[in-house]
């Protein structure tokens, strides 16, 4: 009976694994999608910012984006954009 409880947990185990590993490969390839393309970043002190995106770090916490136009208009090469400063970053594009 042990065995058989160890069994199926395992098999559970397995699947919920594989399950992460599909999500995970599919958010990766929608992020690689979206590297180079326009956005619009809205941030909690309700400013639109305008930037090309061009990736996420590993956690989550941060990405990168290039020519990220201020609202003051001032045009930063390259920038590092803190998630939690973020409400919504809203793409042109459509991902399948």
């Amino acid at each position: 009976m042990i065995s058989e409880v160890k069994a199926t947990e395992s098999k559970t185990t397995t699947f919920k694994q594989e399950a992460r590993a599909k999500l995970r490969e599919s958010f990766l390839r929608a992020v690689s999608e979206l590297n180079g393309e326009a956005c619009n970043i809205l941030t909690f002190e309700q400013s639109v910012l305008q930037a090309n995106f061009c990736g996420l770090n590993l956690e989550g916490h941060e990405f990168l984006v290039r020519d990220l136009v201020t609202p003051a208009g001032l045009i930063m090469p390259a920038a590092l954009v803190r998630t939690p400063d973020v409400l919504a970053l809203q793409f042109d594009k459509h991902l399948l």
